[in-house]
């Protein structure tokens, strides 16, 4: 095509937020053998966007974070002393939890006066909280449980629900959580995550604490949704019949034909499993739209993914219990990937030493699995329960030190401090 043209197709590749389309442009103008007159602009344009593009592609570099709640956060008068410390204990960033809570969320503990219930204080906050962070080198990330964001609407439409399975009652009802495939719900989110990382924030963790379980996403949008992409419908009522155990009829599934089914059992088989999957990659099929336009406005923020172990070491049960498909995920473009041992998930017990060696193997067996399929560590960040009254001290083997001696370096430590709230 000729040079103008290119110029202005660049041009507009940019003003719509078509960043590598933009920058493939430029650089065919900046290379070229003939002169022209774009080209010195076109090499200055070109430099600058593959310096973007691989700052929000790049991984956080040696990450050591805290992972800490609003409650948490050092009062306003004390915060500088409080991210000073931090930072001389070896500290690189703050991982900021905003639970399941918000302005609209009741059945939780009531919130201590300091914490925000209102989008525009969490806004102000995180914005005085960004700023005084970035001026000692600190990076804030904020962590987010989309299907709760919700919450932090003033008034959030009844219809933004999920809605659940109860077995008891062979019947939906309307969930506590918020509807991922609803439209208008979507918007809420993409509008709440992009006045978030208007504040200067370095990145989201699309956390994960409240999953889509097996019974969760029966929606009329999700229902629906599945519906057109498959051309059949699923209902939850015939599908969930009392004694119905999808993990256990795989297992066996394993060894034996089960041709001793009847077809509609087998049809009914067939549609559970086509609806699990579906339900999986639909989830990040709009996280990954989330993602697109907010990158768009905002284009290095980093995106990372909590993956549950479960995911990496029995998928099956992932994609039933959590509608997580992690091989599936894993092609999609996140900038790293959040996993914490499933020992961590339990109740506390007396016994350390047991619950240290069952963490271990639980780390081992998810990073074992999760390394070879990234192109960088630094893409993974591993979560270790913090030390009561201790924090990072740098230099020194710690426990998360030498858990991860084994692998290659560069993972990312969370340590997490919510226990201690």
């Amino acid at each position: 095509i000729e040079v103008q043209s290119r110029w202005l197709l660049a041009q507009a590749y940019r003003q719509v937020g078509e960043w590598e389309a933009a920058r493939d442009q430029y650089r065919t103008l900046a290379v070229s053998s003939n002169a022209n007159p774009y080209q010195a602009d076109a090499q200055l344009q070109f430099k600058e966007l593959q310096r973007l593009l691989e700052q929000f592609t790049m991984p956080p570099l040696d990450t050591q974070a805290i992972r800490l709640t609003l409650e948490q956060l050092p009062a306003s008068g004390g915060f500088d002393q409080g991210i000073k410390k931090m930072k001389a204990d070896g500290v690189t960033t703050l991982l900021i939890d905003l639970g399941c809570e918000g302005t609209g969320f009741h059945t939780d503990p009531p919130r201590t006066s300091k914490a925000p219930r209102h989008l525009l204080d969490l806004q102000a906050l995180l914005r005085s909280y960004v700023e005084r962070s970035h001026q000692l080198h600190l990076l804030v990330y904020v962590g987010v449980n989309l299907r709760c964001i919700g919450n932090w609407h003033d008034s959030p439409l009844p219809e933004w629900r999920d809605r659940t399975y109860n077995v008891t009652t062979r019947q939906t009802q309307d969930s506590r959580f918020f509807d991922l495939f609803h439209p208008e719900y979507q918007q809420f989110l993409d509008q709440f995550l992009a006045q978030l990382s208007g504040e200067g924030v370095d990145g989201l963790v699309f956390l994960d604490d409240y999953p889509m379980g097996m019974y969760d996403g029966v929606s009329r949008s999700g229902l629906t949704r599945f519906q057109t992409a498959f051309g059949v419908s699923f209902d939850p009522v015939r599908a969930f019949q009392p004694g119905f155990d999808p993990l256990r009829a795989s297992r066996a599934s394993k060894v034996s034909s089960r041709s001793t089914q009847g077809s509609s059992a087998l049809e009914e088989d067939s549609v559970f499993w086509r609806w699990a999957g579906w339900k999986a990659r639909e989830r990040l099929t709009v996280v990954e739209q989330l993602i697109s336009q907010l990158r768009k406005r905002h284009l290095t923020v980093q995106c990372g993914l909590e993956l549950h172990p479960h995911g990496l070491t029995d998928p099956v049960r992932a994609l039933v219990d959590y509608a997580q498909d992690a091989m599936e995920a894993i092609r999609r473009p996140f900038s790293f990937f959040f996993v914490r041992p499933e020992i961590d998930r339990q109740s506390s017990s007396d016994q350390l030493s047991a619950i240290e060696k069952l963490r271990r193997i639980s780390t081992k067996a998810v990073l074992t699995r999760l390394l070879p399929v990234l192109d960088d560590p630094r893409r993974v960040w591993v979560s270790m329960p913090a030390e009561r009254g201790k924090r990072i001290a740098p230099g020194t083997a710690g426990s998360s030190t030498s858990l991860l001696d084994e692998f290659p370096s560069g993972i990312g430590v969370v340590h997490d401090l919510r226990a201690f709230s």
